[in-house]
């Protein structure tokens, strides 16, 4: 049988958290792991944080809902008196009329097969056939009623009679097996069929279990298997494959043989008259006064003591464990009974107790007291509230012995003592202290502004070698011989060797109140819980954290004590035993997402590719949801929405919102604990977002864009020719317009490429292309705003533009640019865009009429400082051929003559170029151009 003290481990529901009504019938646990109470006004669905409802407001027929049976296929059926029964699905409530209109079901012997439920009364039992209850008729066999059971060899069974047997007939009416039976325990009892081949009775004496394939029938006594005389409100259920029995003082599991084990028995100031266990091994009690209790697994394991006392101190002096109470006292652990008696009656704050091994003496310290035990004899030293000679006038929390004196600190300062009556020797004022401890034959004293160090009756700061800790600490706990254990309010805890310290990694910015050491384990008592770290390999690491999860009365944790078998946890709400091999316990069952919202449209498996809407925010809203019965008041969820979001965020709102999503596939992820969840959605462009389209469209504006600048600098350079006179000026706006006609030629003969690969559908080149050509466009119109460039950018100009015509011509021909060492390229001026279009032509002419791949090489060398040589060579046909294919003169060749014409006549520059075929007897006759440029003005 399970023993527990039964101060803290349950949770108390009621109408106060948010039950309809206090009077709760009986809690039943769906396969989804959600939590039903059955009340008196209305069924309540609980997720372990929230509760919903369901009345007749919602469609329920009757808010007086006594019981319900969860089947495998996700329903709720609900038994309650009245014309129309049914069950909830999906949040859904159905119901279904009786046949016999008018006519109460009243279903207190029901039936629970798998999928199917069967509502059965005293004389009458229902089965649910199209939308419809119908009675399944029962047979009389003259002498008595038979009641129908659903078994392929069991069909009736007979009522106890006089006789006092059990008599069952099959589908003929022919007696099977007549059992002779005490019929006090099968008259006005509970019974019903809960699977295929099992049927109950209880009675309050007595359960008896029916098995319908073997015919045995087997009952046992109350008395006999769990002590107790009588049990009202008997019943046993099938629970997750497991038969469960309860009643007013106990819930309990059957095995194999029907035998109670595990039984939990009620505390009786509960008033429980049933009791259920759950997926996860809690146990739920219902009560017709004060709503629901809740105990989780790993609360039956703990023993609670001092309900809602506020425990101050553990402390194990000689081989005795003390545990003081606010307003109480002393008390002494009984290891065999895990009791704590009381030991010294104190009134106020007692600040634990200390042995002073030298002295033979154990200090016992409080407010107003000092306990002093030694040989056997106590004695009782009362503080005063003035000072009378030397005598102490103020409490002592702390004590401790240094080169053979005794000290004592307050929050006012250090007392040396006489050890013999106590009396002060010394007093010295510092206010602030928290603890003291004779470590490393040094006196270190820890205080709200870091550690001192008491030396020749002299307070010091203790210096580290690095710099002097200034946090409020508030004890000090030896580790070893070599280290010692700091713990701040607020910083965490370090240990330290009172020359370095390090922080301990896992406690940072933790209030940590008290600390114990054992062996390779140090174990905190933290705001937060109890942390508990291991040494491993010269590196305290966290292990484990305790909270209220794990049994924890509360999360703020005063004072710890650690033996071979147990925690011993002191908090501001009492005490707390625990195993310490005890198992974590995860109550969280399961994460989803509840419903899911993309501009208004429901997001399903079915229903998840949506337009996306030019005129919105494009918003999704997500609300998901978690079956988690921890003690925690919130879920902790971690989400994502891929591909916009990489890394996870943590919320504990169960609302997820995302604005201005824009087309893609998109996948959104929960997680909590080790359960995952996804959802997949996909939201579809618009016809003018497809990439093919925004091509074109990019594509157009270019075009347009190139064509309107060119309009625009005809415009300007006309306006511009009409006002000038001077021919110098007149020589330059013609310069300018030979550069206006040939930027058409240049981006028409790009912008046919681009639609060569358009044409080709090959999406990818054409992007690449279109990436260059803009870089390039870009390029032309800034330089083409100046009338000289650098040679350094005229290069840069051709090498992007010859990158464009080998993607063109999908890498028929390589180019070479050779450049001489003696040119400064980022100081040599030239015209813009002089050799450009030879380049072009070398391309366009030579190699595009060529039947294999072509070179073409580009050579700059310097004449002298003023002058330099250009050389465009190319492999292709030739000019001669050119000009017999296309029947027409070169249009480049008539501006290059007239452009250099009219920068001759500049005086700013001298520029003469020829050209000439390298193989004329070849078909592939090549050509070079040259031209020697003259930069008249450079220096």
């Amino acid at each position: 049988m399970w023993s527990f003290s039964f101060a803290q481990q349950y949770t108390n529901y009621s109408t106060k958290d948010g039950l309809p009504s206090n009077h709760v019938y009986t809690t039943v646990q769906d396969t989804k792991g959600y939590m039903w109470f059955l009340t008196d006004k209305g069924m309540v669905k609980y997720n372990g944080k929230s509760f919903k409802t369901y009345t007749t407001k919602e469609g329920l027929p009757n808010n007086d809902v006594w019981d319900a049976f969860t089947t495998p296929d996700g329903k709720i059926w609900y038994l309650s008196k009245s014309t129309h029964l049914g069950y909830i699905k999906n949040d859904s409530i159905l119901s279904f009329p009786n046949e016999e209109k008018n006519e109460i079901i009243n279903p207190i012997f029901s039936y629970h097969i798998n999928d199917s439920v069967y509502l059965g009364g005293s004389k009458k039992i229902f089965r649910l056939k199209n939308n419809t209850w119908k009675n399944v008729k029962s047979s009389n066999n003259n002498t008595q009623d038979l009641s129908i059971v659903f078994n392929s060899k069991v069909k009736y069974i007979g009522s106890v009679d006089k006789n006092k047997s059990i008599i069952l007939f099959d589908e003929n009416k022919k007696i099977l097996k007549k059992t002779a039976v005490n019929s006090d325990n099968y008259l006005n009892v509970n019974r019903g069929q809960i699977t295929d081949s099992l049927f109950f009775w209880t009675s309050k004496k007595a359960y008896s279990i029916l098995n319908l394939n073997t015919l045995e029938l087997k009952s046992m006594s109350f008395k006999n298997e769990i002590g107790f005389e009588s049990i009202r409100f008997s019943r046993i259920n099938l629970v997750d494959n497991q038969l469960q029995i309860s009643g007013e003082h106990f819930v309990g599991l059957l095995d194999k043989d029907f035998h109670i084990t595990k039984p939990f028995f009620f505390p009786k100031h509960l008033n429980a008259h049933f009791g259920f266990i759950d997926k996860q091994n809690t146990i739920w009690l219902s009560t017709f006064t004060n709503g629901v209790y809740k105990i989780p697994a790993i609360k039956q394991d703990i023993k609670f003591s001092f309900n809602d006392e506020k425990i101050l101190n553990l402390d194990k002096v000689k081989d005795n464990l003390f545990l003081s109470i606010y307003n109480k006292g002393y008390y002494k652990y009984n290891t065999s009974t895990k009791n704590f008696n009381s030991y010294i009656k104190l009134k106020d704050f007692s600040f634990g107790a200390t042995n002073i091994k030298t002295l033979n003496t154990t200090f016992f310290l409080n407010d107003f007291h000092l306990v002093k035990e030694q040989n056997n004899k106590r004695e009782i030293i009362t503080f005063y509230e003035n000072r009378k000679g030397n005598k102490i006038n103020g409490f002592i929390k702390k004590i401790a012995y240094f080169n053979s004196e005794l000290y004592g600190i307050n929050s006012f300062g250090i007392y040396k003592l006489d050890d013999s009556n106590l009396n002060i020797k010394k007093d010295l004022i510092l206010r602030g202290c928290n603890d003291i401890i004779n470590y490393k034959n040094r006196l270190i004293i820890a205080t709200n502004n870091g550690l001192k160090e008491l030396k020749n009756d002299t307070i010091i700061d203790l210096i580290f070698e690095e710099s002097v800790l200034r946090k409020s600490i508030l004890s000090l706990n030896k580790i070893n011989d070599s280290k010692l254990l700091i713990n701040t309010d607020g910083y965490g805890s370090y240990i330290t060797d009172l020359k370095t310290i390090t922080p301990l990694k896992g406690s940072e910015f933790l209030i940590v109140q008290d600390a114990f050491i054992k062996d390779t384990s140090i174990w905190l008592a933290t705001n937060t819980g109890v942390l508990h770290f291991k040494n491993e390999s010269n590196i305290y690491k966290l292990v484990r954290n305790y909270t209220i999860n794990d049994g924890l009365p509360n999360n703020d944790v005063n004072t710890i004590f650690v033996n071979d078998k147990d925690l011993i946890i002191g908090t501001n709400n009492g005490l707390a035993i625990l195993p310490i091999n005890q198992k974590k316990q995860d109550l969280l069952i399961d994460v989803f997402i509840e419903k899911a919202i993309y501009n208004g449209q429901i997001i399903t498996e079915k229903n998840n590719t949506f337009n996306n809407q030019n005129n919105t925010n494009n918003t999704l809203n997500i609300e998901v949801d978690a079956i988690n019965f921890s003690e925690s008041t919130n879920n902790n969820f971690y989400y994502k929405l891929d591909p916009i979001q990489t890394k996870w965020t943590k919320t504990t709102t169960k609302h997820i919102t995302f604005n201005n999503l824009q087309p893609n596939k998109y996948v959104f992820q929960l997680k909590s604990n080790d359960i995952k969840k996804q959802l997949k959605f996909s939201i579809k462009p618009l016809w003018w977002q497809n990439t093919l389209a925004g091509i074109l469209i990019g594509l157009f504006a270019i075009v347009i864009t190139a064509f309107v600048v060119w309009k625009l600098s005809e415009k300007v350079e006309a306006k511009k020719n009409a006002s000038l006179i001077q021919e110098k000026k007149l020589t330059e706006i013609q310069l300018k317009a030979l550069r206006s006609q040939m930027n058409p030629h240049f981006v028409f003969n790009s912008l046919a490429a681009i639609q060569y690969y358009i044409n080709n559908n090959e999406i990818e080149a054409s992007e690449a292309y279109l990436v260059k050509f803009s870089k390039l466009i870009r390029q032309f119109f800034e330089l083409s705003k100046e009338t000289e460039i650098s040679l350094e950018q005229e290069i840069a100009l051709i090498k992007n533009y010859l990158d464009i015509e080998k993607l063109r011509f999908k890498d028929k021909f390589e180019y070479k640019i050779n450049i001489d060492t003696k040119l400064k390229t980022n100081q040599y001026k030239l015209p813009t865009m002089l050799l450009q279009p030879i380049v072009e032509n070398a391309v366009n002419h030579g190699i595009f009429n060529k039947l294999e791949n072509g070179n073409i090489t580009i050579n700059f060398s310097s004449e002298n400082s003023k002058h330099i040589k250009v050389e465009i060579i190319d492999d292709g046909v030739g000019f001669v051929n050119t000009k017999k294919k296309t029947k027409r003169k070169i249009k480049s060749s008539n501006v290059l003559e007239d452009r250099l014409r009219f920068l001759n006549q500049t005086g700013l520059w001298n520029i003469s170029y020829t050209e000439e075929e390298l193989h004329p007897k070849l078909d592939d006759k090549g050509n070079k151009s040259t031209f020697i440029i003259t930069n008249i003005n450079y220096e």
